[in-house]
């Protein structure tokens, strides 16, 4: 298992570490993928020893380079000290289509669509109906890429782009047939963005982008609504960020509504408000500490909701941490010296 960190210590509620361990799936069946293509991946998960990705682990389905699962132990930012599982599936076309980034975890996050329903469209505003027949979506628990990496989407490329059920930020699906075709919005603009076919982004750089999500409050700051796979978190994080936000803007005399702005915001009480006008305060931070919470779980890290995931963690105390420490200061010594 390559791994962006040297130690696995991560402390939990309990104060005790999980131990990470592969284990191999029961069965997987593995798609038709070019030989060129298995070569294209494998690299790129041997890239993943040199990065600098510390909390971030990873590890290939054996006999499958398509499909990698993957943990991050969020070590700061408003989703610290969750541990969050994921996996990565790679379709035929990769890199010229993007992957498709799904987390078993369940968490409130504007990028991730929630495990129970779909909800997102590419076309998501505060007054479109979201449902299951909707023409692009993302899967339950998809992590939405369209707002780090816009160049990979269009609305341009439905057209001409080749089928891929493997691309976070959008599918197109209809009852007889469920293969999907990447598509997005320009993230800064909200018009539709020129792909740029040419353009190739490392693994790294999506990890990267992915931990920066949980981690970096800037990043969710700057995301705009279209870009949002849960319009709802999207909208609560708003809401929890505001105060901070306006303390850091010049403040300017705001001026006194009309009589008819007046009358207007009156109104809204006897009709059905927008997600946007509805009260999000506290929701953010209570939905939040519920998710990470309950990814710090026993049940969940140890217990059988793990289920056959090829990163697993056992229980491990001061004496063990210690001693694995030791073997990958060992290893990675090893390694250093092999290579000079």
């Amino acid at each position: 298992m390559l791994r962006g960190s040297r130690t696995t210590s991560h402390t939990t509620d309990h104060h005790r570490c999980p131990k990470l361990v592969n284990e191999m799936p029961l069965s997987v069946a593995v798609p038709a993928l070019p030989s060129f293509r298995k070569q294209h991946l494998l690299v790129e998960f041997s890239r993943l020893r040199y990065a600098q990705l510390d909390g971030v682990f990873l590890s290939i389905t054996p006999g499958d380079p398509s499909l990698w699962l993957g943990v991050i132990f969020v070590r700061k930012g408003p989703y610290a000290p969750a541990v969050l599982r994921f996996q990565i599936s790679f379709p035929p076309t990769y890199p010229a289509l993007p992957p498709l980034v799904t987390f078993s975890t369940d968490v409130f996050h504007p990028l991730l669509t929630p495990l129970t329903t779909y909800t997102y469209t590419t076309g998501s505003t505060d007054t479109d109906t979201v449902s299951a027949t909707d023409e692009e979506r993302l899967p339950p628990g998809g992590f939405s890429l369209r707002h780090g990496f816009p160049h990979w989407f269009g609305r341009s490329r439905k057209m001409s782009a080749p089928n891929s059920r493997d691309a976070s930020g959008s599918a197109l699906a209809s009852p007889a047939s469920t293969t999907p075709v990447p598509s997005d919005l320009n993230a800064s603009s909200g018009t539709p963005n020129v792909p740029q076919p040419t353009q190739e982004v490392s693994i790294v750089r999506i990890l990267e982008y992915i931990r920066s999500t949980f981690s970096e409050e800037s990043i969710l700051d700057s995301l705009p609504l279209e870009a949002a796979a849960n319009p709802g978190a999207f909208h609560a994080w708003r809401a929890h960020r505001a105060p901070i936000v306006q303390a850091q803007q010049p403040t300017s005399p705001s001026p006194e509504p009309s009589t008819s702005e007046k009358s207007e915001g009156s109104s809204t009480l006897g009709r059905n408000r927008r997600p946007g006008e509805w009260n999000w305060e506290g929701v953010w931070e209570e939905r939040v500490r519920k998710a990470v919470k309950a990814s710090l779980s026993e049940p969940v890290l140890y217990g059988t909701s793990a289920g056959e995931d090829i990163i697993r963690f056992r229980e491990a105390d001061e004496e063990m941490q210690e001693k694995m420490k030791w073997h990958l200061e060992t290893a990675a010594a090893a390694a250093a010296a092999a290579e000079s």
